[in-house]
């Protein structure tokens, strides 16, 4: 809503009552907070962003104040309207308001951004409750910045998770696209920058709290949240001084039930009728439920001081903590057979419904906990001698940390004999009835004799744990100088500066630890049933409390028929730490090789492997030192500035050799005539025992030089044109730069000689002389601003990419005992081009033209399309030769690109009531080329949302609404398979979330 206030006779807390919240985000003086936070001169520097500041409470002047929906769209739309570069925005103009409910979900509404909505592109049976990573023109290397400083999480080394920093603390978002040379190089896709609140954003004091109730139905559970703010300025006998006070604490919760199958391999059966000669069929079938909640809290802490006009100190402090866990109940069956007289086939010869007869039935809890924590700290200073000189100081530390904890228990169903074609086979197994041939999938059981709901039927089968204590720190520290020139000149001011960085980074990481408990089904370990009944052997009398039955109850809401109950091991095993589990299952170990949990030493003992390319504990280090230049013009209708940014980068980071054993008659007999063809490679192992060999220490160092030029073209006070060039850089990910090499050999048949290679001597490695990978990028757009709000926006972008990290082979040689051996070393290696190209186009518009109530009526929609040609996808582990086989494939598109996306929203903002109604749309994606435990490639099918708020005024300081998140109860449809046919493989419900709100601000 707009309403017109005077403040004739006004006091400062009347102007605060009247919404002071938005008074820094009015559109008179947007073209400071467009700029990086740590730029120097951000506002000292120009004076024509100092004359556009809005005035003070003493004016006496009609003032036309904008709230709500409405006034975080038109502040948007007017600091992308004066940026010097080519930005979108988001704004809150209340405390704690934020479009959705996360940064990751708001951030899907900008042209271009589209959000992934899984946890891990390579885990896709597990769904986010908030969306996951963030992609930017299709790319997934964004940097991310908090206030225009680097922020980031330990798990990844590089960007922050957004969807772990709460969004109610934020003033906005930005979004740059093509950035200028002052701006921090890392994002080929783009920088997203955080902003906070500052105590100089307001005249006077301002105290604010918000709070929220959000119930998740599937859940059936409801959370609260709350966040509070004080701001104020008070003048001292050293100058000004404000103070900023905030925190928020934000809870959250969902469900997921899906049916999930495995990949789909062709069978041929030659005793099935012809039509069933040639099939599809998937490898399994089961159905899982996951329940999650996170506790994210977050702190920020500003602190200003101005004792003088021309000089201002800032300290900030802002610290964000996650705290999310899930249970997780999957069952399923395995190795559905090629025929059954049941089978359905769709026209593709693709399995779709049927009967798997006497099923051998698999279940696990998997219990998962992380608590992850970023602190940033800093300090800057600002100071404008002068008409012409600006400078700026800032430093900066921030520390990351995560800890990650996983727990899985298994247990089987089933009575004696697995195999059917083993003697004593009992046939009194399961029936599983299917029909996945629609939207919305059939999966039943039926009984053959042996009941689901009996705890005798189960037997103990196995158990797995995971760990990382990952840590990440980092100083940055930079100095920065703008002259700005005669009001009258075409050269409005120079800029330069210098930024210097020490990042150090540490994981601590386990592989994945799965081990026997009593069987399998499949026989292997040689030990018996201990069944959930029993108390074990040795005996345990609590054993048997230490599983529990679980019956998917209101499955997919009740539309989907409960597949089947189980008896799972229980939840509170696997919470309550795996010391305490295995005091219960070391009782169910009858094989002689069971499970037993890591500890703190399993740490050191772990090595990179193809579950875990982190495994073992890796320190790196990296250096950074930058300086640019940049020169800002203009004369008339055309403005713009051009620089160059040149950064040294130099990576430290320790590393090992590993030498597999070698496994040969030679190695008791190395001198034996049948042995000569492998006597220098057991001389190379050390006489067939391997090892690992000292650590070594490398080091790598590059240089970037990255010119920029933004160019604007008024063509009318509506109309402006813009055109940006620049070339930016994404720096390798640190688990990519890990130094390591594992060596194996390969022999003969008779164990006395050596495969001919490449097979014979091999190895997989990291590569600690990785490049970055580089961007030529351009842009153009054209946008036409109208009325109070309204703008049209197209943009046209074309980047030319380089140096993608992909998977090589490359024969290296090692020496090791005085013998020189060539390996044919597996690594990730700097190759292959591409190019993205597309547009985007925006329109908001608020009616205001339309009689009485109709014209709070509003619009807001945009539409982008990208396209890539070339370019490779990324192995996460090139010690997994399912992920390099997948990556390598040309005919898959890179992973995270929708070609079409689009928002639309239509807004109401009039007589104290803002409201909207917000739909999200992306296009199918190939989520992953090689997803965890299917090692084939995953799809996303097209994906739509529809979200809504409504909030009403209840007094010009309280508010009051309600918001809803999924509101159609979308479903989420993956598929699995190569680039022709790629059948439907999942289908996922989660939540709708509807919460109430309050917020009230003085």
């Amino acid at each position: 809503m707009i309403e017109v206030r005077s403040r004739s006779g006004g006091s400062r807390a009347g102007l605060i009552r009247c919404g002071v919240s938005t008074l820094a985000l009015i559109a008179t003086g947007f073209a400071a907070p467009a700029l990086a936070a740590d730029d120097p001169v951000v506002a000292a520097a120009t004076p024509q962003d100092q004359t556009q500041t809005t005035t003070t409470p003493e004016t006496s002047q009609d003032e036309v104040v904008v709230t709500g929906i409405r006034a975080s769209l038109t502040s948007a739309r007017n600091i992308k309207r004066n940026a010097d570069q080519i930005v979108d925005s988001i704004s809150a103009q209340d405390i704690g308001a934020l479009p959705d409910r996360s940064v990751s979900e708001a951030l899907q509404r900008i042209p271009g951004i589209t959000l992934q909505r899984t946890n891990e592109n390579r885990d896709p049976a597990r769904l986010a409750a908030e969306g996951g990573g963030v992609f930017i023109r299709g790319l997934s290397w964004v940097r991310s910045e908090i206030n225009g400083r680097d922020v980031f999480s330990a798990n990844n080394g590089r960007g922050l998770s957004f969807e772990d920093v709460s969004p109610d603390l934020l003033a906005g978002v930005d979004v740059y696209k093509n950035p200028s040379a002052e701006m921090v190089e890392g994002g080929v896709g783009g920088i997203v920058n955080l902003r906070t609140r500052k105590p100089f954003d307001q005249a006077g004091q301002l105290v604010a709290v918000s709070a929220d109730y959000n119930y998740a139905d599937m859940r059936g559970k409801g959370y609260w949240s709350g966040n509070a703010l004080y701001s104020n300025r008070f003048n001292v006998g050293g100058g000004e001084v404000g103070i900023l006070l905030s925190a928020s604490i934000n809870n959250i919760g969902n469900r997921t039930d899906s049916i999930q199958l495995g990949t789909y391999t062709r069978r041929a059966n030659a005793t099935a009728p012809a039509a069933f000669q040639n099939i599809l069929v998937p490898s399994s079938l089961g159905w899982r439920r996951i329940d999650w909640e996170q506790r994210r809290t977050s702190y920020n802490g500003s602190l200003q001081w101005s004792p003088s006009s021309d000089m201002t100190f800032t300290a900030e402090a802002f610290i964000s903590s996650a705290d999310p866990k899930d249970m997780e109940h999957a069952e399923g069956v395995y190795q559905l057979p090629d025929y059954d007289s049941t089978y359905q086939l769709n026209d593709d010869g693709v399995l779709e419904a049927g009967t798997y007869r006497n099923a051998n039935m698999d279940l696990d809890t998997r219990y998962g906990k992380s608590h992850k924590v970023t602190r940033d700290y800093s300090l800057n200073w600002k100071w404008t001698p002068g008409d012409h000189l600006a400078i700026s100081a800032d430093v900066q530390r921030i520390t990351s940390k995560a800890n990650v904890h996983s727990f899985t228990g298994f247990s089987e169903f089933g009575v004696a004999g697995a195999d059917p074609a083993a003697p004593g086979f009992d046939p009194r197994r399961p029936d599983i009835i299917f029909d996945l041939s629609g939207n919305t999938p059939s999966v039943t059981t039926r009984e053959n004799g042996a009941s689901l709901g009996a705890q005798n039927n189960y037997w103990w089968a196995a158990a797995m744990d995971h760990l990382e204590r990952n840590r990440a720190g980092q100083w940055a520290e930079r100095l920065d100088l703008e002259y700005s020139f005669d009001d009258d000149s075409f050269l409005k001011s120079f800029r330069a500066g210098v930024r210097a960085t020490d990042r150090e980074a540490v994981t601590r990481q386990t592989g994945y630890n799965w081990g026997l408990l009593s069987m399998q089904f499949w026989g292997n370990g040689g030990g018996a049933p201990v069944y959930l009944n029993q108390t074990g052997n040795p005996p345990n009398a609590g054993l048997p409390e230490q599983s529990e039955l679980f019956t998917y109850d209101d499955f997919f809401r009740g539309s989907v028929a409960v597949p089947g109950v189980g008896w799972f091991p229980s939840t509170d095993l696997m919470s309550g730490g795996t010391g305490q589990a295995y005091n219960y299952l070391r009782a169910t170990e009858t094989s002689g090789w069971g499970w037993a949990p890591l500890t703190n030493a399993s740490f050191d003992a772990a090595n990179p492997a193809a579950d875990n390319v982190l495994g073992g504990v890796a320190t790196q280090k990296e250096k950074t030192l930058a300086g640019y230049g940049m020169l800002r013009f203009g004369a008339g209708i055309l403005d713009g500035n051009i620089g160059v940014r040149v950064v040294r980068t130099k990576n430290e980071a320790t590393g090992y050799l590993s030498v597999g054993t070698i496994t040969s008659p030679c190695t008791a007999t190395p001198t034996a005539p049948a042995c000569s063809g492998l006597t220098t490679a057991l001389a190379f192992s050390n006489n067939g025992a391997g090892g690992r060999l000292s650590d070594a220490t490398y080091e790598n160092s590059y240089t970037d030089v990255l010119p920029t030029l933004n160019l604007r073209l008024k063509v009318t006070d509506q109309l402006q044109l813009r055109f940006a060039a620049g070339r930016a850089m994404v720096r390798p990910n640190f688990s990519q730069l890990r130094p390591y090499a594992s060596l194996s050999f390969t022999l003969n048949p008779a164990g006395t000689a050596l495969l001919a290679q490449p097979q014979g001597l091999t190895g997989q490695a990291g590569n600690p002389y990785l490049k970055p990978t580089k961007s030529d990028q351009f842009d153009f757009s054209a946008e036409y601003y109208f009325g109070k709000s309204n703008s049209i926006t197209f943009a046209a972008f074309y980047k030319d990419v380089r140096n993608y990290i992909i998977s090589g082979n490359v024969d290296e040689t090692y020496v090791n005992n005085g013998q020189s051996l060539t390996f044919n070393v597996t690594r990730a290696v700097n190759g292959e081009k591409g190019k993205i190209k597309g547009f985007e186009f925006a329109y908001t518009q608020f009616f205001d033209m339309l009689p009485g109530a109709l014209g709070g009526l509003g619009f807001s929609g945009n539409l982008t399309y990208v396209d890539s040609t070339g370019g490779a996808n990324q192995p996460v582990n090139t010690l997994d030769p399912n992920q390099i086989t997948n990556a390598n494939d040309t005919t898959l598109p890179l992973e995270g690109l929708s070609k079409w996306s689009y928002n639309l929203a239509a807004i109401y903002e009039k007589y104290g009531v803002s409201a909207r109604v917000a739909y999200n749309w992306r296009s199918e994606y190939l989520l992953t080329t090689s997803a965890a435990n299917l090692n084939a490639p995953v799809w996303s099918e097209d994906y739509g949302q529809l979200d809504a708020s409504l909030l009403v005024n209840i007094t010009n300081n309280i508010k009051i609404g309600v918001q809803g998140t999924n509101l159609l109860n979308t479903r989420t449809f993956l598929d699995v398979g190569g680039a022709v046919l790629h059948p439907r493989y999942s289908w996922t419900d989660t939540d709708r979330r509807i919460a109430g709100i309050i917020r009230a601000s003085f």
